[in-house]
């Protein structure tokens, strides 16, 4: 889904969920909770990049609020953080229709990604396939989550709420 929906094509950097597979936080090879995760680690990964943080750079992500309210001269919490990510995230992908007309029919994967069963590393008898119904039900519950319609479309509401509307 990450790789689906990411505003620059194909890209683990602006949505790697595999830590959170790792770590036990996300069922592994699973879609259940996967749109949430691709979301909110898309915004926070907007407002970063807007910071021009290095991805192999470790830092404290307590010390980029104040940093951001220093550099923007505006306050900033996690909160306000995250909302300044998904207006980002909006923002990119309403170039992106505009420029582009990208929707729902760029946010896929090659079909043989959705069709040929994959090998469970470490068990290779055991295979795993995500197929097109639970990709497009993952990626309906995605759009739900932001608020874009079926076609991946920023609604009136969202843009709206982010202030985005204009």
């Amino acid at each position: 889904l990450a790789y689906a929906t990411s505003d620059r094509g194909a890209c683990h950097q602006r949505a790697w969920t595999v830590l959170g597979e790792l770590d036990g936080i996300l069922p592994r090879f699973k879609t259940e909770g996967m749109a949430l995760k691709v979301k909110m680690t898309q915004d926070e990964r907007a407002a970063a990049y807007s910071l021009v943080v290095c991805d192999f750079t470790p830092y404290d992500q307590d010390a980029v609020y104040p940093s951001l309210a220093d550099a923007a001269g505006i306050d900033m919490d996690p909160d306000s953080y995250m909302a300044a990510g998904e207006r980002i995230w909006n923002h990119i992908r309403l170039f992106n229709i505009r420029e582009g007309g990208i929707s729902r029919k760029d946010d896929t994967l090659p079909p043989r990604m959705l069709s040929e069963p994959l090998p469970m590393p470490p068990r290779g008898e055991d295979t795993v396939t995500l197929t097109k119904e639970a990709f497009d039900a993952m990626l309906d519950e995605y759009y739900e989550l932001r608020k874009w319609d079926k076609n991946g479309i920023p609604s009136p509401e969202i843009l709206k709420k982010l202030g985005l509307s204009d």
